[in-house]
């Protein structure tokens, strides 16, 4: 991938709805060579832009799971995780003998359902701990800015507008029963136009207008980018696990919340009370993100780099042979 599709993919991470003409005027090229090149990204399954429901409050709280399994079972297991809806960032770790992922189980939840009740009960899992995710600092590849050749402040004003990037709110407003419909055709694909999902739902070009914007005002909803960033040539992934003193935990998440290299950071409950997910180029880029940048980070105790070997999904996207599916 070149500059000008990585380029482009900077784009949709700070406005995955920007309209495709203010991205060509962003990056300096015809809005028809912005479209081809959007497409051809996405057909190879390397991108996709989706709305989804707003990250889980504490009606929903998210949970981390680290699974330790039997290395013939593991693929088979991730795939069987990767197919639940309530499951998301489903990946094999350590050579292939563990799997990390992230899922919500409601508060409202009858006892044995969801997933945490049904994992002591697989035999191919042969011990598992469980984080549940205090507070997200930040989240999503979207939110990773490792690239070699970011996207200039004039391009980014050019693109928004003047508007500073939109934020994860800190609350979240429901999602009415009313825009549900409107919900499932922008998880198929959250560029889809007003005058699209008019046609789809049967509803005036005016409704659609009113309540989608209304859904991303209220942070009922966000819109996410699950790329594959392998293609840009970032080839290692890890999972930290740190642990740090109760008074620095906000302060150290803070920090690594800001380093270009990691897509999600998060205080978590357990002995190891933080956690990163990083990417790097290669594993000397990670070699000196770990012992330079980390550690010279204040407040830092332990941090176990726990190696990603291959993603089975990310936020909502299933991958299957290195492409999102």
């Amino acid at each position: 991938m070149d500059v000008l599709n990585q380029q482009i993919l900077q784009c949709l991470m700070l406005d995955g709805r920007a309209p495709m003409r203010r991205i060509a005027e962003a990056v300096g090229v015809s809005e028809q060579t912005a479209t081809r090149r959007y497409r051809a990204m996405r057909e190879a399954g390397v991108l996709r832009v989706l709305v989804s429901e707003a990250a889980p409050s504490a009606r929903h709280p998210l949970w981390l799971l680290r699974l330790q399994c039997r290395p013939a079972a593991a693929a088979h297991l991730g795939n069987v995780l990767a197919a639940r809806d309530d499951v998301s960032w489903v990946a094999l770790h350590s050579g292939g003998a563990e799997l990390m992922c992230t899922t919500t189980l409601s508060a409202e939840a009858e006892c044995g359902s969801g997933v945490l009740p049904r994992i002591s009960h697989t035999s191919q899992v042969l011990s598992f701990t469980t984080h549940l995710v205090l507070h997200s600092y930040s989240g999503g590849p979207a939110e990773w800015s490792g690239f070699e050749e970011p996207l200039s402040e004039d391009a980014k004003r050019v693109l928004l507008e003047g508007r500073d990037p939109r934020r994860r709110k800190e609350t979240y407003s429901p999602v009415l029963l009313e825009d549900r419909p409107l919900l499932e055709e922008l998880r198929r694909d959250g560029r889809a136009t007003a005058s699209a999902l008019s046609r789809a739902l049967d509803w005036p070009l005016s409704r659609v207008r009113g309540r989608l914007q209304a859904l991303l005002d209220s942070g009922a909803v966000t819109v996410d980018v699950d790329v594959m960033l392998e293609a840009f040539g970032y080839r290692i992934s890890a999972t930290l696990l740190l642990q740090v003193p109760p008074d620095r935990i906000v302060t150290v998440c803070e920090a690594l919340s800001t380093h270009r290299q990691t897509s999600w950071v998060a205080a978590v409950t357990g002995a190891a009370n933080v956690v990163a997910a990083v990417t790097c180029r290669d594993s000397i880029e990670l070699f000196s993100y770990v012992t330079e940048q980390l550690g010279n980070l204040p407040g830092v105790i332990h941090v176990e780099v726990v190696p990603l070997l291959s993603r089975l999904k990310q936020a909502a996207t299933r991958v299957a042979d290195g492409r999102l599916v």
